[in-house]
């Protein structure tokens, strides 16, 4: 009988050892989330080295490590290997060539995840169906999601993230999907590349860098479609399946119609066939990623009537959700988009936050990193569109908008060095009942704002 995952017969194989049957449950590099029979790798990071943790991995129930020095102290089977980041890829890549699965890989500047997460929901009840956790999708995550992934699987969905050129065509190597998504061209790690058109190529190397692809999804909307179409006819690829809002694609909206609740769509598919379904209205910038999964899903054949889920489809954390809290006293509505910003995301939830006309709105705004020699711009003119709207207070949170403080005059405006700052003030801040729309760079840590007011109400 096979393993659920990886067997240890197959890592002796490819590492050369002769450890002994064990059972393995897939793959951990953070005692905080490691399994019982998962695989540690002990991975030297910035802030940690995971060989400090070989003892912890060991008493909950790690099944072997891969390690960079042996720990003596430890019981835990180890394998030595000269790199463990690298052995994580070996791994991976060795472990997916054993597999008979279709592998969708999307990308995209904004989206990736909660379109991920919105396949994930929409596909629950289908058997087999794999998709990787959270934002797993880097040179750490994405190879340990691979092994994660049950060996019975059918359909595995990952998301490819790149901060530079020549990312995403590693993570294609070890992933080697059957379906590209790209989901959008945007102005996000801009601070890395020259221009937008750099980001596109960057994006387009899910594509151009594997002979594996058999269909591309692509938004035929986005920044630069035309570039990366130019590349496609370069390829081998046998179907592409552009979407879009308009006509004249494979995928479009025949039909729309908005009422105070929801939207409803009538889309047009390959080979005249419609469909129809319905968005909520906070769901509205989702509207793309939808199309996305639809023109996904008529490339994998698989029923497109799951689609009509979507609109039961939760805001994956921090991108949407709605947390209902008091602080002193004050009755507070919190809608929490605190995962990260990119000047296209920041005005397009803003604008259906503005849509569904709630009162006594106060805009907690954190900076925008990683947007290079136009930092300045971006960060101004998100200012200026704040300013048209209705609120009573402003909060702008970070180095980059702290050193524009003096660019606008409203007393409804308040500039803040960081978030620290802003909880010390937490009670000059919040003076009435409001409802507040947060969202900002991780690396300002509005969840640190949110978890504290969560924690007022324990």
């Amino acid at each position: 009988m096979k393993s659920s995952h990886i067997s240890i017969s197959e890592i002796n194989t490819l590492f050369n050892t002769k450890h002994s049957e064990i059972k393995i449950t897939g793959a951990s590099l953070d005692t905080r989330t490691i399994k019982k029979g998962n695989i540690f790798f002990a991975i030297k990071g910035k802030n940690n080295d995971g060989h400090n943790f070989i003892n912890l991995a060991e008493k909950k129930g790690a099944s072997i490590a891969f390690v960079q020095q042996i720990n003596t102290k430890s019981g835990l089977k180890q394998i030595k290997v000269k790199n463990t980041l690298y052995a994580l890829s070996s791994l991976a890549r060795y472990y997916r060539s054993l597999l008979n699965v279709q592998i969708i890989g999307i990308t995209g500047s904004v989206g990736k995840t909660g379109t991920k997460d919105a396949i994930s929901f929409i596909l629950k009840e289908y058997k087999n169906i794999f998709c990787s956790r959270e934002s797993y999708n880097n040179k750490y995550g994405m190879p340990l999601e691979i092994l994660n992934m049950p060996r019975k699987t059918k359909f595995g969905f990952f998301e490819l993230g790149m901060n530079h050129f020549g990312e995403i065509k590693n993570l294609v190597k070890i992933l080697k999907p059957n379906i590209a998504i790209i989901l959008n061209i945007e102005n996000v790690h801009l601070g890395n590349f020259k221009s937008l058109k750099e980001i596109a190529i960057a994006k387009s190397e899910i594509f151009t860098s594997s002979e594996n692809i058999d269909s591309l999804v692509l938004n035929k909307e986005t920044n630069y479609y035309n570039l990366l179409y130019k590349y496609y006819k370069k390829t081998n690829i046998k179907k592409v399946y552009n979407y879009s809002k308009k006509k004249y694609s494979n995928v479009y909206i025949k039909e729309k119609k908005v009422t105070k609740k929801s939207i409803q769509l009538k889309v047009s598919l390959p080979e005249d066939k419609l469909i129809s379904f319905g968005v909520r209205s906070d769901q509205e910038n989702l509207i793309d990623n939808c199309l996305a999964i639809i023109s996904c899903l008529h490339a994998l054949n698989i029923d497109h009537r799951v689609i009509k889920k979507f609109k039961n489809v939760p805001f994956t954390n921090g991108r949407g959700n709605m947390i209902r809290c008091k602080y002193n006293a004050h009755k507070l509505k919190l809608y929490d988009h605190s995962y990260n910003a990119s000047p296209i995301s920041m005005k397009q939830t803003i604008d259906i936050f503005d849509s569904l006309k709630e009162k006594n709105i106060v805009y907690l705004i954190g900076d925008m990193n990683e947007l290079g020699k136009k930092s300045n711009y971006y960060h101004i003119d998100l200012i200026n569109f704040l300013n048209k709207k209705k609120f009573e207070k402003c909060l702008f949170i970070g180095k980059h908008f702290k050193k524009l403080e003096n660019k606008i005059r409203n007393n409804k405006i308040y500039f803040f060095k960081d978030i620290s700052q802003v909880i010390d003030n937490l009670d000059e801040i919040i003076e009435s009942n409001y409802t507040i729309f947060a969202k900002g760079s991780n690396s300002i840590n509005i969840r640190r704002l949110i978890t504290y007011l969560k924690q007022q109400n324990l």
